[in-house]
């Protein structure tokens, strides 16, 4: 009983730091992905102003 408990414990740990990493990895990607979509706009002719507003609005 004792190694199902500890089994099923080491299977939540793991899956919640996997979680964890998981959603970590998404928002640096996602803020990569801002970054040189904010560059891109500014690089062909937008104000800075105008790209955040415009990457605000394409990437949520």
């Amino acid at each position: 009983m004792k190694t199902i408990l500890t089994l099923g414990v080491g299977f939540w740990l793991g899956r919640q730091i996997y979680i964890n990493y998981d959603k970590r990895t998404a928002l640096k990607k996602e803020a990569q992905l801002k970054t040189r979509l904010q560059k891109f706009l500014e690089e062909n002719d937008f104000s800075k102003a105008e790209s955040k507003k415009q990457t605000h609005r394409i990437v949520g």
